[in-house]
Protein backbone atom coordinates (compact mmCIF):
# COMPACT_ATOMS: atom_id res chain seq x y z
CA UNK A 1 0.00 0.00 0.00
CA UNK A 2 2.93 2.29 0.52
CA UNK A 3 4.51 1.92 -2.63
CA UNK A 4 1.42 2.17 -4.47
CA UNK A 5 0.94 5.67 -2.43
CA UNK A 6 4.70 6.61 -3.24
CA UNK A 7 4.16 5.67 -6.67
CA UNK A 8 0.84 7.84 -7.37
CA UNK A 9 2.77 11.11 -5.67
CA UNK A 10 5.78 10.57 -7.54
CA UNK A 11 4.02 10.17 -10.86
CA UNK A 12 1.80 13.22 -9.39
CA UNK A 13 4.85 15.48 -8.52
CA UNK A 14 5.90 14.46 -12.41
CA UNK A 15 3.39 15.20 -14.45
CA UNK A 16 2.26 18.12 -12.21
CA UNK A 17 4.37 20.75 -14.23
CA UNK A 18 4.16 19.04 -17.28
CA UNK A 19 0.18 19.46 -16.57
CA UNK A 20 0.40 23.16 -15.68
CA UNK A 21 2.80 23.84 -18.69
CA UNK A 22 0.16 22.70 -20.99
CA UNK A 23 -2.52 24.88 -19.50
CA UNK A 24 -0.50 28.25 -19.66
CA UNK A 25 -0.70 30.51 -22.94
CA UNK A 26 2.35 29.43 -24.99
CA UNK A 27 5.01 31.85 -25.82
CA UNK A 28 6.28 32.84 -28.68
CA UNK A 29 8.53 35.57 -30.21
CA UNK A 30 5.50 37.89 -31.25
CA UNK A 31 4.59 37.86 -27.02
CA UNK A 32 8.01 38.99 -25.65
CA UNK A 33 7.78 42.78 -25.37
CA UNK A 34 10.35 44.87 -27.50
CA UNK A 35 13.22 46.23 -25.50
CA UNK A 36 13.62 49.87 -24.81
CA UNK A 37 16.65 52.02 -27.47
CA UNK A 38 19.62 51.06 -25.72
CA UNK A 39 18.32 48.88 -22.98
CA UNK A 40 20.37 45.35 -22.65
CA UNK A 41 18.99 41.82 -22.23
CA UNK A 42 20.52 41.45 -19.16
CA UNK A 43 18.18 41.73 -16.31
CA UNK A 44 18.56 44.59 -14.22
CA UNK A 45 21.92 45.92 -17.07
CA UNK A 46 21.83 49.20 -16.86
CA UNK A 47 20.44 51.20 -19.71
CA UNK A 48 22.88 53.18 -22.28
CA UNK A 49 21.34 56.02 -24.42
CA UNK A 50 22.61 56.14 -28.00
CA UNK A 51 24.81 58.79 -29.06
CA UNK A 52 24.35 61.10 -31.76
CA UNK A 53 26.52 61.01 -34.45
CA UNK A 54 28.70 63.73 -34.61
CA UNK A 55 27.95 66.77 -36.90
CA UNK A 56 29.88 66.93 -39.79
CA UNK A 57 32.69 69.66 -39.18
CA UNK A 58 32.14 72.91 -40.78
CA UNK A 59 34.99 73.95 -44.13
CA UNK A 60 36.99 76.55 -42.85
CA UNK A 61 39.78 78.15 -44.53
CA UNK A 62 42.43 75.80 -45.72
CA UNK A 63 40.49 72.72 -45.87
CA UNK A 64 39.00 70.68 -48.63
CA UNK A 65 36.39 68.40 -48.85
CA UNK A 66 37.69 66.34 -51.24
CA UNK A 67 39.00 62.83 -51.07
CA UNK A 68 43.10 63.22 -50.29
CA UNK A 69 45.44 60.38 -51.82
CA UNK A 70 46.94 58.21 -48.66
CA UNK A 71 44.11 58.99 -46.26
CA UNK A 72 41.51 57.08 -45.11
CA UNK A 73 39.18 58.39 -47.39
CA UNK A 74 41.14 57.80 -50.47
CA UNK A 75 43.01 55.14 -52.54
CA UNK A 76 47.04 55.84 -53.18
CA UNK A 77 47.80 57.86 -55.40
CA UNK A 78 48.01 57.29 -59.30
CA UNK A 79 51.55 55.75 -59.65
CA UNK A 80 51.22 55.83 -63.38
CA UNK A 81 53.00 59.56 -64.58
CA UNK A 82 50.20 61.97 -65.42
CA UNK A 83 48.71 65.26 -64.66
CA UNK A 84 44.88 66.93 -64.71
CA UNK A 85 43.46 69.97 -64.98
CA UNK A 86 40.02 71.64 -65.61
CA UNK A 87 39.03 73.29 -69.05
CA UNK A 88 36.20 75.28 -69.10
CA UNK A 89 34.43 79.02 -69.60
CA UNK A 90 36.51 81.41 -66.91
CA UNK A 91 32.95 83.04 -66.26
CA UNK A 92 29.62 81.77 -64.27
CA UNK A 93 25.98 83.43 -64.50
CA UNK A 94 24.43 82.93 -61.35
CA UNK A 95 21.91 80.33 -61.59
CA UNK A 96 23.06 79.18 -64.86
CA UNK A 97 24.58 75.08 -65.58
CA UNK A 98 28.33 75.86 -66.82
CA UNK A 99 30.32 72.54 -67.76
CA UNK A 100 34.33 72.25 -67.16
CA UNK A 101 36.12 68.55 -68.12
CA UNK A 102 38.58 66.97 -66.11
CA UNK A 103 40.93 65.66 -68.37
CA UNK A 104 43.85 63.55 -67.88
CA UNK A 105 47.48 63.74 -69.37
CA UNK A 106 49.57 60.67 -69.34
CA UNK A 107 52.84 62.14 -69.61
CA UNK A 108 54.65 58.37 -69.30
CA UNK A 109 55.91 56.12 -71.91
CA UNK A 110 52.77 53.34 -70.72
CA UNK A 111 49.13 53.57 -71.86
CA UNK A 112 46.97 54.20 -68.49
CA UNK A 113 43.55 52.22 -68.29
CA UNK A 114 41.08 53.47 -65.68
CA UNK A 115 37.66 51.72 -65.02
CA UNK A 116 35.77 53.73 -62.71
CA UNK A 117 32.28 54.98 -61.72
CA UNK A 118 30.44 57.23 -63.96
CA UNK A 119 30.99 60.18 -61.47
CA UNK A 120 34.46 59.65 -59.52
CA UNK A 121 35.04 63.09 -60.38
CA UNK A 122 34.52 64.70 -57.12
CA UNK A 123 34.42 68.43 -57.31
CA UNK A 124 34.60 71.42 -54.75
CA UNK A 125 33.64 75.14 -55.27
CA UNK A 126 36.19 77.72 -52.52
CA UNK A 127 35.32 81.59 -52.38
CA UNK A 128 37.97 83.90 -51.89
CA UNK A 129 38.59 82.88 -48.18
CA UNK A 130 39.33 78.91 -49.21
CA UNK A 131 35.97 78.19 -47.54
CA UNK A 132 34.25 75.05 -49.38
CA UNK A 133 31.12 76.97 -50.28
CA UNK A 134 29.70 74.31 -51.99
CA UNK A 135 31.23 70.85 -50.81
CA UNK A 136 32.22 67.59 -52.49
CA UNK A 137 28.71 65.90 -53.76
CA UNK A 138 27.87 62.86 -53.19
CA UNK A 139 25.71 60.96 -55.67
CA UNK A 140 25.19 56.67 -55.35
CA UNK A 141 23.45 55.90 -58.32
CA UNK A 142 26.40 57.09 -60.64
CA UNK A 143 28.53 54.45 -58.59
CA UNK A 144 26.47 51.69 -60.71
CA UNK A 145 27.82 52.65 -63.97
CA UNK A 146 31.04 51.55 -65.42
CA UNK A 147 33.47 54.13 -67.39
CA UNK A 148 36.96 53.29 -69.36
CA UNK A 149 39.39 55.88 -69.92
CA UNK A 150 41.83 55.09 -71.76
CA UNK A 151 44.89 57.66 -72.21
CA UNK A 152 47.85 56.35 -74.74
CA UNK A 153 51.48 57.84 -73.84
CA UNK A 154 51.13 61.26 -74.62
CA UNK A 155 47.53 62.44 -74.64
CA UNK A 156 45.47 63.65 -72.66
CA UNK A 157 41.55 62.55 -72.25
CA UNK A 158 38.57 63.48 -70.58
CA UNK A 159 37.46 62.10 -67.79
CA UNK A 160 34.34 63.26 -66.77
CA UNK A 161 32.29 66.67 -66.59
CA UNK A 162 31.50 68.72 -63.60
CA UNK A 163 28.62 70.94 -63.63
CA UNK A 164 27.96 74.21 -61.39
CA UNK A 165 25.46 76.47 -62.02
CA UNK A 166 26.98 79.11 -58.90
CA UNK A 167 24.96 77.92 -56.28
CA UNK A 168 25.83 76.77 -52.98
CA UNK A 169 25.16 73.33 -51.68
CA UNK A 170 21.88 74.15 -50.32
CA UNK A 171 20.52 75.58 -54.00
CA UNK A 172 20.89 79.41 -52.49
CA UNK A 173 22.65 81.57 -54.96
CA UNK A 174 26.19 82.61 -53.79
CA UNK A 175 27.37 86.32 -54.04
CA UNK A 176 29.46 87.73 -57.47
CA UNK A 177 32.92 87.10 -57.21
CA UNK A 178 35.41 84.81 -57.69
CA UNK A 179 35.63 81.22 -56.51
CA UNK A 180 37.63 78.11 -57.40
CA UNK A 181 36.65 74.84 -58.81
CA UNK A 182 39.08 72.01 -57.08
CA UNK A 183 37.68 68.72 -58.73
CA UNK A 184 39.85 64.81 -58.32
CA UNK A 185 39.51 61.66 -59.42
CA UNK A 186 39.07 58.68 -57.11
CA UNK A 187 38.12 55.31 -58.97
CA UNK A 188 39.47 52.03 -59.79
CA UNK A 189 41.46 52.09 -56.95
CA UNK A 190 43.24 55.27 -57.22
CA UNK A 191 43.23 59.29 -56.72
CA UNK A 192 45.03 61.47 -58.61
CA UNK A 193 46.39 64.96 -57.68
CA UNK A 194 43.32 67.74 -57.43
CA UNK A 195 43.03 70.41 -60.05
CA UNK A 196 42.33 73.94 -59.66
CA UNK A 197 40.43 76.45 -61.81
CA UNK A 198 39.26 80.02 -60.99
CA UNK A 199 36.11 81.55 -62.52
CA UNK A 200 34.56 84.63 -61.60
CA UNK A 201 30.32 84.18 -61.02
CA UNK A 202 28.33 86.78 -62.39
Amino acid sequence: MTSKFLRAVLALGVLAPVASAQTAPAVTIFSIPALPPGASAGAGAPTTPAVPSPAPTPAVPGTTTLPVPGTDNAGPLLAAPHTVALRGPATVRGGEETLWSFVLTNTGTQPIRLQHGACDVRFEVLNAAGVAVRPNPQNAICTLQLVTTDAAPGETTEIQKVRWDGRDAAGQPLPAGTYTLRAVFRGAGVTTEAASLSVTLR
